[in-house]
C-alpha cells in the first residue's frame, strides 16, 4: 500500500503513527490567480503541495491540504476574458487563516510547523516568514517559499507561469498543463508569464529535477527543526 502522508487522506491510526514518529506539519500556500493561458489558476499551492508530499515522504511529518489565498501583488488577467478569476486576500484575513490553522495544530499535538508559500510576491513571502517569527504559541514555527532552496540544482525559482513553474506542474500534475494552449509562433508576447519562455525552456524533465532538489531540502530543514527543539 502506497505510504500516505496528506492529513485529510489519513486514517486516524496512520495519523498518530505519523504524529508520533515526527511530529511536524507542512503547510502548503498558494494563490487563485492567472498563470498563463497554458496552466492551472491553482498553481502556486497545488507546486508546493507536491513538494510539501515529496519532502513528508522522504524525511516524516504530515501535509496539511493546500490554503488557495494569496495577497496582492497579482499579475493581470489574460486581456480577453469577462470573468477574471484572481482572488487576492488582504493580509489581516490571511494572518489570521494561518493563526487561527497554527493554533489548533499545536493543540493537536504538532511541535513543529513550516509556512511554505509558492505565491511570491515580495509581499507574501514577507508576510508569512513574519507570521512564523511572532506565532504566539509554543510551537515552533518555520515560514518560508520555494526560492529559498534548490540552489544545487540551479532552481532560482522567482517566475511566473515560466520556464520553472510550467516545468514543476507539468511534471507533479501533468494533466494541469496545456502547453498547446500557448502561440507556437514566440515573437507573439505573452500574458501573465514572467521569466523564461516556457515555449522554449520548461519540460517534465526540469520539472522533476527542480522537485527533487526542492523537497530534499525542505525536508532538511524539517530535520535540522526537529534536533533543535
Amino acid at each position: 500500500m502506497e505510504t500516505v502522508f496528506q492529513y485529510e487522506l489519513l486514517l486516524p491510526s496512520e495519523f498518530e503513527k505519523r504524529i508520533i514518529e515526527f511530529p511536524l506539519i507542512y503547510i502548503p500556500i498558494g494563490s487563485l490567480e492567472y498563470h498563463g493561458e497554458h496552466l492551472a489558476l491553482g498553481n502556486d499551492a497545488i507546486k508546493m503541495h507536491a513538494i510539501c508530499c515529496e519532502a513528508a515522504r522522504l524525511g516524516g511529518g504530515i501535509v496539511f491540504p493546500p490554503i488557495y489565498y494569496g495577497i496582492p501583488f497579482m499579475v493581470e488577467y489574460g486581456s480577453r476574458y469577462q470573468y477574471k478569476a484572481n482572488l487576492p486576500v488582504t493580509e489581516e484575513f490571511l494572518t489570521s487563516v494561518l493563526n487561527t490553522t497554527l493554533a489548533g495544530l499545536e493543540k493537536i499535538g504538532f511541535r513543529i510547523a513550516v509556512l511554505a508559500t509558492g505565491h511570491t510576491p515580495d509581499e507574501e513571502s514577507a508576510l508569512v516568514r513574519e507570521i512564523a517569527r511572532s506565532y504566539p504559541g509554543k510551537m515552533k514555527v518555520y515560514g518560508t517559499d520555494d526560492m529559498e532552496w534548490g540552489a544545487d540544482a540551479n532552481y532560482n525559482g522567482g517566475d511566473h507561469a515560466a520556464k520553472w513553474e510550467t516545468s514543476i506542474l507539468w511534471y507533479v500534475r501533468p494533466e494541469l498543463v496545456d502547453i498547446y494552449r500557448l502561440p507556437r509562433d514566440t515573437t507573439i508576447p505573452l500574458e501573465g508569464i514572467y521569466g523564461e519562455d516556457p515555449r522554449l525552456f520548461a519540460s517534465r524533465e526540469l520539472g522533476k529535477k527542480a522537485v527533487q532538489a526542492l523537497s530534499r531540502d525542505l525536508a532538511e530543514l524539517g530535520k535540522r527543526l526537529y534536533e533543535s527543539l
